[in-house]
């Protein structure tokens, strides 16, 4: 299809296309004229160029016979009735040249002298040719002379009479310049189509403009062609596509910079209406010191668990718009991992939480790995604390860690009772809790998992959330090991 063709492609074939139809129609054109001019010269409404040339001879042959008896004017109206005065003009003139009467008024032979040498000869005059036919006596004296005038101009047609040539002359004259025309005709025909091949696509691109002013981006440019407006609108549908995830991207972090903001205020109002209440109760100074003691500890534990949520969040943020480089230092997992149960233990101890670990080596060489201790600790610190969270009185926590010779996969399962299906499905989303009964009871702002998710990916690994067959809730990660 001409349309979806290449610009270049399409002028050229359009050119082409102009001149072989113009061509063509020219052709036809002319063809068509030449069969009317055959068919008017059978008719005889169209007399070829050299047609009165060819009615001298029988002219001639006429005014010869009549000889000297043309010199009377009398003879004049006989005389015309056989000549076309409408191609041949004559003069009738005596010995001496005179003229007697006759359709020419100026004198054409000067004296005797030159009638007598012009005497049956062609010569032209006035642009036309002039026929000299002697006018002989009885007694075959020569006594005057008849010429007869006639033009005889190539491709010079003669009408029959003034109506057909009114109608034929602009007839062939269109004929003879239908080239013209037909180029002409067929370039405003083809330039009609290409403006309409290239209007539709930059109809829809100013379409399109309008509607991103608009600040709609909800809208597909549906014209696919393999040429230059077909490569134009699939950069300006991809750039459409990469602004409105632009867009999206801005307006998601707005929204989820205002819910840290709202999350953050609404977090941080408990602790510090605790730590308020506390310190009005402090300056009121009528406690015995174990109550102030008391008041002092609960301001403290408050005031800790706003700063975490502040870095939580801070720490957050610093992932999705920095991203943070891996420090990558050897150690050993086994060691880390014991040190870590320890921490994890004493954080559990009010509860009475038992903590397992087991480590595991494809290859027991290899047993110091190169990992990023500080993000490692991290994930382990959010999943460990969120799985002391929910874990029941005397509950168990297993920390099974197999190493293999890319990876090191770790998994964290505890004894509670296990994630619900809206867990499973944002367990790892930003400012999700899964006790919306108790939001902010321990301080936390849904914030955990999600960085935990971060900081695994940044070691090019995956997590996962899941319930263990016997129950209880499962998290398992992922890390890429680095040479």
């Amino acid at each position: 299809m001409l349309a979806k063709k290449p610009l270049k492609s399409q002028f050229v074939l359009m050119f082409v296309l102009i001149l072989t139809l113009s061509v063509m129609a020219t052709i036809a054109s002319y063809g068509v004229g030449y069969m009317i001019l055959i068919k008017m010269i059978e008719h005889q409404k169209i007399y070829p160029a050299n047609y009165y040339e060819k009615k001298i001879p029988e002219i001639e042959a006429y005014v010869r016979g009549k000889g000297a008896d043309l010199l009377y004017p009398s003879e004049r109206k006989e005389l015309e009735q056989f000549i076309p005065l409408e191609g041949i003009s004559y003069q009738v003139m005596d010995v001496h040249g005179t003229p007697i009467y006759g359709s020419m008024d100026q004198r054409i032979i000067q004296n005797q002298e030159e009638l007598f040498r012009k005497i049956n000869a062609t010569f032209t005059t006035n642009g036309k040719y002039v026929k000299l036919v002697p006018l002989i006596n009885a007694g075959g004296k020569i006594e005057g002379g008849v010429a007869l005038a006639y033009k005889l101009t190539p491709l010079t047609l003669h009408y029959r009479n003034i109506t057909d040539k009114i109608w034929v002359v602009p007839l062939f004259t269109a004929i003879l310049f239908s080239p013209f025309v037909y180029v002409v005709f067929f370039t405003w025909l083809f330039a009609k189509k290409f403006a309409g091949n290239i209007g539709e696509p930059l109809n829809m691109l100013a379409d399109a403009a309008r509607k991103i002013k608009e600040k709609n981006l909800d809208f597909h440019l549906a014209y696919e062609a393999d040429n230059e407006l077909g490569r134009l609108c699939q950069a300006f549908n991809e750039m459409k596509n990469q602004l409105r995830e632009s867009l999206l991207s801005q307006w998601k972090a707005e929204r989820e910079r205002q819910d840290m903001v709202a999350a953050l205020a609404h977090d941080l109002q408990t602790p510090l209406s605790t730590i308020a209440g506390y310190a009005e109760a402090l300056q009121e100074g009528k406690d015995d010191k174990r109550k102030i003691e008391k008041y002092l500890q609960t301001i403290k534990e408050n005031a800790h668990k706003g700063s975490k949520l502040i870095k939580d969040m801070l720490y957050a943020a610093e992932l999705e718009n920095a991203g943070g480089a891996l420090e990558l230092v050897p150690v050993d997992l086994s060691a880390f991992l014991t040190q870590k149960k320890e921490n994890y233990e004493l954080m559990g101890r009010e509860k009475k939480v038992s903590i397992k670990v087991q480590v595991t080596y494809e290859n027991r060489e290899q047993k110091i790995l190169s990992v990023d201790v500080g993000k490692l600790e991290r994930i382990l610190d959010n999943i460990l604390s969120n799985s002391i969270r929910y874990t029941p009185e005397h509950g168990t926590i297993a920390i099974d860690a197999g190493v293999s010779r890319d990876n090191i996969r770790i998994t964290v399962c505890d004894s509670g009772k296990g994630f619900t299906g809206k867990d499973l499905a944002h367990v790892f989303h930003k400012f999700y809790r899964g006790d919306e009964s108790r939001p902010t009871k321990d301080g936390h702002a849904g914030l955990g998992l999600y960085i935990a998710k971060k900081l695994v990916e940044m070691h090019g690994g995956r997590i996962q959330a899941y319930n263990a067959k016997d129950g209880g809730a499962c998290i398992e990660f992922l890390l890429k090991l680095f040479p």
